[in-house]
């Protein structure tokens, strides 16, 4: 199996379960603001950002593996591009401090 096949395996389910999860954070956010009780309703305010953040890294985690070819194609292309070259013949111990 392809790592393109694979990306696009892993595509799907961790986009639909980040919009589940991101649904229920919102829906326990909205219970927690409606809710009289101080105490309960902040501790499903706070409850229903975790879910909100973890949804959106399961997105982001979804669309990485849907384009990680891409991304890491493009950043060894980046690194080779800034990679430093000292001189073969220099020595690496001359730039140190020398009491």
């Amino acid at each position: 199996m392809k790592s393109s096949t694979n990306s696009r395996i892993l595509f799907r389910p961790l986009l639909a379960a980040g919009i589940l999860i991101i649904a229920f954070g919102m829906t326990c956010i909205w219970i927690g603001s409606s809710l009289n009780l101080k105490e309960e309703g902040a501790g499903f305010v706070i409850i229903g950002w975790r879910f909100l953040i973890s949804g959106l890294v399961s997105i982001v985690l979804a669309y990485v593996a849907k384009y990680f070819e891409l991304i890491s194609s493009y950043a060894k292309y980046m690194l080779q591009q800034i990679r430093y070259r000292r001189n073969p013949k220099e020595n690496r111990f001359d730039d140190w401090y020398k009491p």
